[in-house]
Order: C-alpha cells, then structure tokens, then sequence
C-alpha cells in the first residue's frame, strides 16, 4: 500500500507474482536490479576507515552494507559520527 497518496481507490506496489491480478489494473511495471555481492565489493565494505575523512571526503549509502535502505540510514548515521569525533578532536 503507497503511503500517504491522497486518492479515492488503495494503490498497491507489489514484489511478488501478479499472475492473479487482473491485467487491467495494473499501472505500470518496472524491473530493478540488486547489487551484485561479489568478494571483491565485501573486501572493498572493509575499507571504510580508510577512505572516509580523507581530504575532508565522507561517503555513505546502502552499498556499504547490504543495499537496504535502513543500510544507507545506518552508514549516514555512521559519517555523522565520525564527523562528531573528528571535531571533537580537532577542538
């Protein structure tokens, strides 16, 4: 169910199979692509401590962890940490 859509009929954003919704009713469809997890990416996720801050650079989003959206919630929480400490540090 979309969120807070101010319309007279429900809208509903499905996953899963619509074998059994009536063709007519469907608005649109669309197809998305997950990351791909590859050894390589994960090796690359453990580096996070040593590209941010460099040059005043922080980088966050979903691809540091598993591509969710609480995983780019959690790495902005994490880059607005770091920036704390560091100004704590430098004060």
């Amino acid at each position: 169910i979309l969120q807070g859509l101010d319309a007279p009929e429900t809208f509903c954003v499905t996953l899963n199979d619509t074998a059994s919704i009536n063709p007519h009713r469907i608005l649109g469809r669309f197809n998305y692509a997950h990351p791909q997890f590859t050894v390589a990416g994960m090796q690359a996720q453990q580096r996070w401590e040593d590209i941010n801050g460099y040059n005043g650079t922080w980088f966050c989003g979903a691809y540091w962890r598993n591509g969710f959206h609480e995983d780019g919630l959690s790495s902005g929480l994490r880059v607005a940490e770091s920036l704390c400490a560091a100004r704590q540090m430098a004060a």
